[in-house]
């Protein structure tokens, strides 16, 4: 295919061909979609076999050598880049063309892995369509509504097996709700919402052994929470449809603690303390100054009378000798740049222009397994049970204004940095003058964010009258080393304050 449509070629559409391939070669995924929406289907098959071609020619000549092994190489690998062209060009012609007919808000992403050299080009993995819910469900339902049905019955089409896919593909439906209600409550519900909608993709002919669905709940927000004008933009579906089983393992587990989700809270109190984004990635390091603390007060939330917002606390009070919140920098979020393997998710270069809640904006996050909708087992995703180095349910611990506090214990798995055992908050007041008698042992929830170099372990307090409402560590993947971290308490004046906690391996 490729030969013959070279040879017909004028040598004018011949540089445009090649020019044509070289930039496939080298773009990013987000080029290569919009090269597809924006050109012809005989364009997006020559773009798609010519960049097939560049790639098998390729390995042709660095297997053999000789003219017939590039040739062969070239016809093999412009017939799958042409197949592969052309199902991403009809996949997303049909998912916009939903959109408009249902007056649907849809947002659509093709699927790279990166490679593990600066040299190589990404490999096409798959693509994703996040559609808003609109009356899809009604409120706290998991049964769908008639338009609902209807529009899932479309995008079971938009779906449905083309030529040249590959046969082992498979597909993720995954729930998401925004975060009203219990994180419990809120993944169970969008578990049902997904197997629904799973449901009835394989009804209409989509095989349900390569259908799969998950339960995320309020885990992965995209929008605000705290805002009722912005958090409806949460509670949507997302379908995922990837080459194989293994890119779907990589892709569940790049999302499932991925950083990216923490540009936003899962608190839906308006009072909570907006963090200041910083400019450096070092900035926690340094001291507010009178700047950050103007910036703060302006950015700070308010109640609707215009006064500083606290809360009611009836609980313990310890003095841990910090700052409001609302004044320290929370920077930590910075510390964690995307993994350099798996999915490029996040721009490694803007990484540290993020603004990332903290723990005080957030709330327990939790997320379902994936389950496989003919066989209802759960997907496997992780290779090894092994621990991250050193966070085998250790304790931690670190004086702060004199009381001693202890988390125990962390238990960070190494795939996907996954948290096994959760953890207990201890605190004994006035340790440094030798009390050893522990005031609180506080039940608790870990939520961890995995980086390239660094985890981020977020952990909440069970029981909002302790002294400690959550704590932000980041710890090391190499050196099982603290390297930052914030703590959190409420003063008698129920507002907000925070203190550095960097605690250490006992």
């Amino acid at each position: 295919m490729f030969i013959a449509l070279h040879t017909r070629c004028s040598p004018a559409l011949r540089i445009t061909a090649l020019a044509i391939a070289i930039s496939l070669g080298t773009s990013s995924c987000a080029t290569i979609d919009n090269f597809a929406k924006n050109n012809s289907a005989n364009i997006n098959c020559m773009a798609g076999g010519l960049f097939g071609a560049v790639a098998g020619a390729a390995v042709g000549a660095a297997t053999k050598g000789d003219s017939g092994a590039i040739i062969g190489g070239a016809v093999i690998g412009a017939a799958a880049g042409c197949g592969l062209a052309m199902m991403y060009k009809n996949r997303l012609n049909k998912l916009e063309q939903l959109a408009r007919e249902e007056n649907l808000k849809i947002q659509l992403e093709t699927l790279q892995t990166s490679s593990s050299t600066t040299s190589a080009a990404p490999e096409d993995a798959g693509i994703v369509a996040q559609i808003e819910d609109q009356g899809m469900f009604p409120v706290g339902s998991a049964t769908l509504s008639s338009d609902g049905q209807r529009q899932v019955r479309k995008l079971a089409s938009a779906f449905a097996p083309l030529p040249g896919q590959p046969k082992n593909s498979a597909i993720l439906v995954v729930g998401h709700t925004d975060a009203t209600g219990s994180a419990q409550g809120n993944q169970q519900l969008s578990e049902r919402r997904a197997k629904a909608v799973a449901s009835i993709l394989a009804e209409q002919g989509i095989d349900r052994e390569r259908m799969f669905f998950q339960g995320a709940g309020a885990s992965r927000p995209i929008a605000d929470n705290s805002d009722s004008l912005q958090r409806g933009k949460n509670r949507r579906v997302e379908i995922v449809e990837v080459n194989d089983r293994t890119t779907l393992v990589k892709r569940v587990n790049a999302e499932q603690n991925n950083p990216k989700y923490l540009v936003h809270g899962t608190s839906t109190e308006a009072t909570a303390p907006l963090s200041i984004k910083a400019s450096t990635r070092d900035a926690a390091t340094k001291p507010a100054t009178s700047k950050d603390t103007a910036i703060a007060q302006s950015t700070r939330n308010t109640s609707p009378s215009g006064s500083v917002a606290t809360r009611a606390h009836k609980g313990k009070v310890i003095d841990f000798g910090g700052q409001p919140a609302i004044v320290n920098n929370w920077t930590l979020g910075q510390a964690i740049t995307p993994k350099s393997g798996g999915f490029a998710l996040i721009s490694t270069a803007n990484a540290a222009d993020i603004p990332m809640s903290s723990c005080e904006s957030d709330k327990p996050r939790q997320s379902g397994e994936v389950f496989n909708l003919a066989s209802g087992k759960a997907l496997e995703t992780h290779a090894t049970t092994d621990y991250l180095p050193g966070y085998n349910n250790r304790v931690w611990a670190q004086t702060v204004n004199g009381h001693l506090v202890t988390i125990s214990p962390v238990s960070i798995l190494r795939d996907a940095a996954t948290v096994d055992r959760q953890p207990f908050v201890q605190v004994v007041p006035n340790y440094d003058t030798g009390n050893r008698k522990a005031q609180v042992k506080a039940s608790a929830i870990a939520n961890t964010y995995e980086g390239e170099d660094r985890v981020l372990y977020r952990v909440f307090v069970s029981n909002p009258q302790e002294p400690v409402s959550c704590l932000d560590v980041v710890f090391s993947k190499g050196n099982s080393q603290a390297t930052d971290g914030m703590l959190f308490y409420p003063k008698n004046n129920g507002e907000a304050y925070s203190a550095r906690f960097i605690p250490v391996r006992t």
